[in-house]
Formats: C-alpha cells, sequence, structure tokens
C-alpha cells in the first residue's frame, strides 16, 4: 500500500520544495535537498533499496533531471504564473512517470508497453533544453564563467544521452561512444550559442534543438534504420527552427 502512494508523495513534495525555493530564492539549494531526499528515497522504495541496481538509477535519471530542470527554470520566467504553472507540470509528469514504475514492478498486467520508453526519450530532450536555459541564464546574470556552465551542460548531455541510448535499447559499448560523441557536441554547440548577443531562453532552445537532431540520428544510426533522405529532412527541419528562433528573437 506505502508504495502505491510514493508518486503521489514524492509529486507532492517537489512542488512544495520548488513553490519554496520560488518564493525565497535564496534557498534553493535547501529546497534542492529535500526534493532530492524525498525523490530518492521514493524511488529506492520502489526498488526495495536495491540501489546496486544500474537499471534502478538509469530508470531515476529522467524524472530527475525533469524536476530539477524545471525547478531551475522557474526561478528564470518573468511571469510568476508561468513559472508556477512550470512547476505544476513537472510535479504532474513525474508521478505519471513514478506511476508507470510501479505499475512495471508490481502491477505488469496493466502496464503500458514501452511507456517508460517514451517518456525517458521525450524527457531527455526536454531536460536538457531546461538545462541549457539555466544554463545560459547564470552566465547571462549572475556573470558565471562560460566554461563552467558548460561543464554542467556535458554533465547533464552525458548521463541524459547515455540514459537515452540505454532506454532504446542501444549495447553498451555503443551506448558509451555515443554518450561521449553527444556531450562533445553539445559543449561545443554551447560554447558557440555564447558568442550571440540573444536571451537565454533563445540560446537554450537553439541548443536544444540541435540536441534533439544530434540525439535522434544517432539513435537512428544505431538502428540502423538511418537513411539519407531522413538524415536530410532532419538536418533541413532542425537548421530551418534555429535560423527561425534566431532571426526573430530580440537581440542584446
Amino acid at each position: 500500500m506505502f508504495n502505491k502512494l510514493i508518486p503521489l508523495g514524492v509529486a507532492a513534495v517537489s512542488f512544495i520544495a520548488w513553490e519554496a525555493a520560488l518564493a525565497v530564492p535564496q534557498r534553493f539549494w535547501a529546497s534542492f535537498f529535500v526534493f532530492a531526499a524525498a525523490f530518492f528515497f521514493g524511488f529506492s522504495k520502489l526498488y526495495n533499496f536495491h540501489v546496486r541496481d544500474k537499471t534502478c538509477w538509469l530508470l531515476a535519471v529522467p524524472p530527475f533531471f525533469l524536476l530539477f530542470g524545471f525547478g531551475v527554470l522557474s526561478l528564470f520566467l518573468t511571469f510568476a504564473w508561468l513559472a508556477h504553472v512550470v512547476i505544476i507540470i513537472g510535479a504532474v509528469a513525474v508521478y505519471f512517470y513514478l506511476r508507470n514504475v510501479y505499475t512495471f514492478l508490481f502491477d505488469i498486467t496493466r502496464y503500458r508497453t514501452l511507456s517508460l520508453e517514451r517518456f525517458s526519450s521525450y524527457s531527455s530532450v526536454v531536460s536538457f533544453v531546461c538545462t541549457a536555459i539555466a544554463a545560459y541564464g547564470f552566465v547571462n546574470f549572475l556573470n558565471t564563467p562560460v566554461w563552467y556552465a558548460a561543464l554542467a551542460v556535458a554533465v547533464a548531455a552525458f548521463i541524459l544521452s547515455y540514459q537515452f541510448f540505454w532506454v532504446n535499447k542501444i549495447d553498451e559499448q555503443h551506448t558509451l561512444f555515443a554518450g561521449l560523441l553527444v556531450t562533445i557536441l553539445a559543449v561545443e554547440f554551447f560554447w558557440a550559442i555564447s558568442f550571440f548577443p540573444i536571451t537565454h531562453f533563445i540560446s537554450g532552445l537553439a541548443l536544444g534543438i540541435m540536441y534533439y537532431v544530434v540525439i535522434n540520428l544517432t539513435l537512428l544510426h544505431f538502428l540502423d534504420t538511418l537513411e539519407r533522405k531522413l538524415t536530410t529532412t532532419y538536418l533541413a527541419i532542425g537548421s530551418a527552427c534555429v535560423l527561425a528562433i534566431l532571426l526573430s528573437a530580440k537581440w542584446l
């Protein structure tokens, strides 16, 4: 019975923690530790405290990064109502993810095939966009050195991309190589975009689009379904989207 309440409990604690950080930004780290402690305790309990199991940690990556990314992103939003909406969306999304984990572990007959895989894939991109926006925000508002922010982006890119390829059942050797490749490209793109005099939202969104294109093309390559026409489509649409948001953005 307790396990069934974990998804709701973790979502509620994360909502309260990030709302507290939004109300008093100086207590951000206190809110973060409360959220992290509740999340990892709840997830570990779902997994019967088998914390040495690699699968446990990799399944925990998408909801943790999503909640953390939404929490940090809310601090950079101009409109208070939008920040509250972002926090609510994050809490609801994590509730449904943990609910799927519970169903997969304790009620497999009701589990919908590929639910965790789909959520992991989508949240990987969304979490990276939030991380990128936050990183550029720290650079623009707090004068954080670009290489500090680039290091944070590198860590997020590697963990998220590694989990992305793992959940899509790419073998270990290729998963590690692909994670490193995506990380290197993400850092290079991050560094290049940091020279543009545009807002952190536009910068983060542009980097997120590039990340989406790279990670999906890499996945298709490992699945042996990458074709020239598909590659051209991804690159054309990705380039057009980046160009469109850069040209329509208000330059600083």
